[in-house]
C-alpha cells in the first residue's frame, strides 16, 4: 500500500511537470495576501531605520509627506518610497516629522475626520490606532504639523526632505518666505545606503513579486501566437498580476515584438505580432511596494530560428557567467565585465565584431549596462562606483544584444568620440552582410539576484529561460 501511495505521489508530480501540450512550470505561488499583514517585526524594522536617521540628524529635521506628483500614476495611490521606508504607513495625505528633539522624535499627522473624507475615503485608523500601529511619539492634526513645520522653517536649521517631490519643496520655500534662506537637503543622503540592504521580510515580498512575474511569463508562453497584438500579451501579464495580489506593475510593461524588440524602453505595445518575430518582455509585478524586474525573449510562433537561437544562446551564456560572479567580495562591475567578454568573443566568432580589442564595437550591440539595484524602485537607490557585493543586496543581471534596423546608419553618430570616421566606416562595411541576417533580433534576459552569505539566490528562477524549456511550454 505504501509503495502504491508513493507511486501515486510520483505520478502526480510528473504529470504536473509534463503534459501532452508541452511542459508546465511549477511555481510555488499562493493567492493568499496574508503575507502583506503589518507585523511586530516589521514595526521594529521601521523603528530601527528611524532611529538610525534620527541619530545622524545633528539638529536637522526630516519632513516627509506620503504623496507626491507620482503617487497616483499607476492605477491607485501608492505611498512615496522614502515616506514608506521610514514609517511603514501606507495612507494618503499624511505628513511625518523626524527630529532629534526628545519631545518630537517621530510625529505623524492623523487622518481628516470631516464628513466628506469619511464618505469618500471610508473609515481610516484613528489617532490612537495610528500610534499603536506605527509608534509615533505623537499623532497631530495636519494643521498642527504644518505649524511645527513653519516654526522649523524660521529657525534656519537644515531640513531633509524628498527633493524629487518638487512641489512640496516649493511649498516649503513659499511658506518660509523670501526673508529666510532655507537649508534643504535630500533625505536620500541619509537613507539610500540603508535601502541597498534588504531585510528578510523585504526579500520575501520581492520573491513573491518575482514569482507572480514568473507566473505571468509562463502564461504568455502558453498563449502567445502570431496575429495577436502586443497589448493582448500585456493584458495576460497584468491580469496575472491582479489575480495573485499585485495591485500594479512596478513600472510600465515593455512588450515589444519584431523590430520593437530592439527598442530598449518600448512602451506603445500596439503592434500586431507576426510569424517569425521575437517577443521581448521586460516586466515586473509590484508586491507590497517592492518590484520584480524580469526580462524574457521568446519566439512568437514557439520556435526559435537558427539566427534567433544563436543570439539568444550567446546572451544566455553571458548572463550565466555574470550571475556566477554575484557573490560577496566581488565588485559589482565584475558581472558587467563578464558579459562584455562573453558577448564580445561570441560576436567576433560570428564576424560581427572585427576587432575584439575595440571596446566600442561590442557596445554597438549591447547599448545598455548589465546591472542595477532593485527594491522599492525598479532602478533602486544606492552607490554603484567601487561597490563590493555584500549579502542582502538585490541586483539585476540583464545582458542584451540588439540588431536595430537603422543601427549601421547611426554608427558614425554613436561612436564619433570613440573612433575616427574611417575606422567606423570600415567596421560597418565589413559586418553589413552578416548583420543583415540578424536584423530586428533583440534579445534581453534579465534576472533578479539576491547576494547571500554563501553566494547568491536567483529570485526569478521560476521564469523559464532555457531555449528547450521555452519551446516546450509554447507547444
Amino acid at each position: 500500500m505504501k509503495k502504491y501511495l508513493l507511486l501515486l505521489l510520483y505520478l502526480s508530480v510528473v504529470s504536473g511537470c509534463y503534459n501532452s501540450g508541452g511542459r508546465s512550470w511549477m511555481i510555488p505561488l499562493s493567492i493568499d495576501p496574508s503575507d502583506l499583514e503589518y507585523t511586530p517585526s516589521q514595526a521594529e524594522s521601521f523603528e530601527m531605520r528611524r532611529n538610525q536617521v534620527i541619530d545622524s540628524l545633528n539638529g536637522a529635521t526630516v519632513v516627509l509627506r506620503s504623496w507626491d506628483s507620482e503617487s497616483r500614476n499607476r492605477h491607485q495611490f501608492r505611498p512615496n518610497n522614502y515616506f514608506y521606508y521610514l514609517t511603514g504607513h501606507t495612507g494618503s495625505g499624511t505628513y511625518a516629522l523626524l527630529d532629534d528633539d526628545p519631545d518630537l522624535r517621530f510625529v505623524l499627522s492623523g487622518p481628516s475626520r470631516n464628513i466628506r473624507a469619511r464618505i469618500y475615503d471610508g473609515n481610516q485608523l484613528s489617532a490612537e490606532e495610528l500610534k499603536l500601529r506605527y509608534r509615533p511619539r505623537e499623532v497631530l492634526s495636519r494643521s498642527r504639523i504644518m505649524q511645527l513645520v513653519d516654526s522649523l522653517l524660521q529657525t534656519g536649521s537644515p531640513i531633509y526632505m524628498d527633493r524629487s517631490d518638487r512641489l512640496f519643496e516649493q511649498e516649503l520655500r513659499d511658506r518660509a518666505g523670501a526673508d529666510y534662506e532655507l537649508d534643504i537637503r535630500h533625505i536620500g543622503d541619509l537613507v539610500d545606503e540603508m535601502r541597498v540592504f534588504k531585510a528578510p521580510w523585504e526579500v520575501e515580498r520581492m520573491q513573491k513579486a518575482a514569482d507572480i512575474t514568473a507566473m505571468s511569463l509562463t502564461r504568455v508562453m502558453k498563449e502567445c501566437e502570431p496575429a495577436k497584438y502586443e497589448f493582448e500579451i500585456e493584458a495576460v501579464i497584468e491580469g496575472c498580476y491582479l489575480e495573485y495580489g499585485s495591485q500594479m506593475p512596478g513600472f510600465n510593461s515593455i512588450v515589444g515584438s519584431g523590430p520593437n524588440s530592439t527598442t530598449l524602453h518600448y512602451e506603445p505595445n500596439d503592434r500586431l505580432m507576426e510569424d517569425g518575430d521575437l517577443l521581448l518582455m521586460d516586466i515586473g509585478a509590484e508586491y507590497g511596494y517592492y518590484t520584480a524586474d524580469i526580462s524574457r525573449t521568446i519566439p512568437v510562433n514557439g520556435k526559435f530560428t537558427k539566427e534567433q537561437g544563436e543570439i539568444y544562446q550567446l546572451v544566455l551564456e553571458a548572463q550565466k557567467a555574470a550571475i556566477e560572479l554575484m557573490v560577496p567580495g566581488n565588485l559589482l562591475t565584475d558581472a558587467g565585465e563578464a558579459v562584455k567578454r562573453v558577448i564580445n568573443n561570441g560576436l567576433h566568432e560570428m564576424g560581427l565584431v572585427t576587432d575584439p580589442e575595440s571596446p566600442w564595437q561590442v557596445t554597438f550591440y549591447t547599448i545598455h549596462g548589465t546591472s542595477h539595484f532593485l527594491g522599492l524602485d525598479v532602478h533602486d537607490v544606492g552607490q554603484y562606483h567601487g561597490r563590493i557585493l555584500e549579502p542582502g543586496m538585490v541586483i539585476t543581471i540583464e545582458p542584451g544584444i540588439y540588431f536595430r534596423e537603422n543601427a549601421l546608419d547611426q554608427a558614425q553618430e554613436m561612436f564619433q568620440r570613440d573612433a575616427d570616421s574611417t575606422e567606423i566606416a570600415e567596421f560597418v562595411k565589413e559586418i553589413a552582410p552578416i548583420y543583415e541576417q540578424y536584423m530586428n533580433i533583440g534579445v534581453r534576459i534579465e534576472d533578479d539576484i539576491l547576494v547571500t552569505k554563501s553566494g547568491n539566490l536567483n529570485l526569478s528562477r521560476y521564469a523559464p529561460k532555457e531555449m528547450d524549456d521555452i519551446e516546450q511550454l509554447m507547444r
